[in-house]
């Protein structure tokens, strides 16, 4: 049944006044709500009939109000012609019109349970089809499936649509299906998305004129599903109900162990760092824990990073062992998973050094050391992958060896200062860092300018080298490249 078939029958005694785009809109269902927010309980293709409690006073709540219940699919409204309903303001209709949403005025005298009767009686022989389809549905959910996109795929099948969902902070397909979505397509939805609850159905709107509906999932973390339907898909707004909450479960089992078995892969990178661990214990640990131990790669990116790259990572299925190293972020992956962490880089617009491919674990000393020389290179790249084999040239030292020799012959006489030696190589570093502003270290250190002048004198002395000095500045500054490092 559509809205044109409703208008038709004289018995129900309605007349639309706005949205006349909409006539041929299906009516699945209809429902009387006096709640103020009853798109919160009325779905995809349902109509809602009120003698008029429900519908805002105010001309721009009005308009919002016309506008939620689009949003969450709704196919019309019906609005008793009654002293009691609000008089319906030129603002909202002219919405309805802009949405193509009917509004209907109904005769007094003819009760909502006649429309009900009309429609239940039109779409009859759906609700056989409708319980088959929810069969299907669940026994698809109870399914086992090797590769990460059969759950997608088996409801696709059901259902007659494709579909994926996203996880909307990272972008990350975390229910992958056979829809492919473009990143600008993902990056407008997550400035634009809404948080579950704002409708039992909650649709929040559409893609590509139209052809993509989007869906606020009820879960963990803010995601939306993405459904491309085609002819004869089954979806209406009773099995969309259903299909949400067994892909928000399935979202949410997925989403838990995923960040869950990522945080306890967390002590593997810093357990291969130390020289004191048994290898036949760490392959042990890492294998258990379903972390890859040959074909590697360190990937280094900012520690601003950390939560993102964790996050992209684990919703995208990556084993990684990922910790804070030496003032970084840096993740131990499968040489094979360049391609998720070039997708993340441009993405997001974060840099990352890449470490040439590691053996095993026994290589990851050097592999953080190379990763960081690639990050480093130009001062540490703005966006986009660095890959240490297409780093041409760099004065940083090339292994931990080599970075302690340079510390101990250049920053070595530091610590003849006692109980103020660290004082003075945080200085020193951030003096560096800061390239040689005065005003900008003494913020960054919470000191007074004279402080720094005293400091400053200190390290000149104990170093033997003058920072006025174009080779002594060089050399401090190889030095605190490598005291990253060593």
């Amino acid at each position: 049944m559509i809205i044109s078939d409703l208008l038709a029958m004289e018995a129900t005694g309605c007349r639309l006044i706005a949205g006349s785009e909409g006539i041929n809109r299906e009516i699945l269902w209809a429902h009387s709500c006096e709640l103020p927010d009853p798109y919160r309980w009325l779905g995809q293709n349902e109509l809602l009939m009120t003698i008029g409690h429900c519908v805002p006073n105010d001309a721009q709540e009005q308009v919002e109000f016309i506008r939620r219940l689009e949003r969450a699919g709704l196919c019309g409204v019906v609005v008793e012609d009654n002293d009691l309903a609000p008089q319906l303001h030129p603002e909202a209709l002219e919405t309805a019109n802009h949405l193509g949403l009917p509004v209907m005025l109904m005769k007094r005298a003819v009760p909502f349970a006649s429309i009900v009767r009309m429609v239940a009686a039109a779409n009859k022989s759906n609700q056989a089809q409708q319980l088959m389809t929810l069969n299907h549905l669940y026994r698809a959910a109870l399914g086992e499936y090797e590769h990460p996109s059969g759950f997608a795929q088996q409801l696709e099948s059901v259902f007659k649509v494709a579909m994926t969902a996203v996880d909307v902070a990272t972008g990350v397909d975390v229910l992958p299906g056979s829809l492919t979505v473009d990143s600008s397509e993902i990056k407008k939805l997550a400035s634009e998305v809404l948080p579950y609850g704002q409708g039992m159905i909650n649709r929040m709107g559409s893609l590509r004129g139209g052809e993509l509906s989007v869906w606020s999932l009820p879960t963990q973390r803010s995601t939306v599903l993405l459904v491309e339907e085609s002819p004869g898909s089954m979806l209406d707004s009773f099995t969309m109900t259903h299909l949400i909450q067994v892909i928000a479960g399935e979202v949410n089992r997925r989403t838990h162990t995923a960040l869950g078995l990522a945080h306890q892969r967390r002590h593997l990178l810093p357990d291969s760092l130390e020289s004191s661990t048994p290898q036949d214990r760490l392959v042990r640990d890492a294998t258990q824990l379903g972390q890859p131990v040959q074909d590697l790669m360190v990937a280094i990116t900012s520690t601003n990073n950390e939560e993102l790259v964790f996050s992209s990572l684990s919703l995208a299925g990556i084993a990684h062992a990922s910790h804070i190293q030496n003032g970084y972020y840096a993740s131990l992956v499968r040489s094979a998973d360049l391609p998720v962490l070039q997708s993340l880089s441009e993405y997001h617009g974060i840099g990352i050094g890449i470490s040439p491919t590691i053996t095993n674990l026994g290589g990851v000393k050097d592999g953080l050391l190379r990763a960081q020389v690639a990050y480093e290179s130009s001062d540490g790249p703005k966006t986009g992958i660095v890959r240490y084999d297409e780093v041409s040239f760099s004065l940083a030292p090339k292994s931990e060896s080599q970075a302690k020799e340079i510390v101990e012959r250049v920053l070595g006489p530091l610590r003849q200062a006692g109980s103020s030696e660290q004082s003075l190589i945080d200085t020193l570093c951030a003096y560096l860092d800061e390239n040689r502003n005065w005003i900008e270290t003494s913020a960054k250190l919470g000191i007074h300018r004279q402080t720094l002048s005293y400091r400053i004198g200190r390290i000149e002395q104990l170093t033997g080298r003058n920072l006025k000095s174009s080779k002594d500045l060089a050399e401090l500054w190889i030095a605190r490249i490598a005291l990253k490092r060593s």
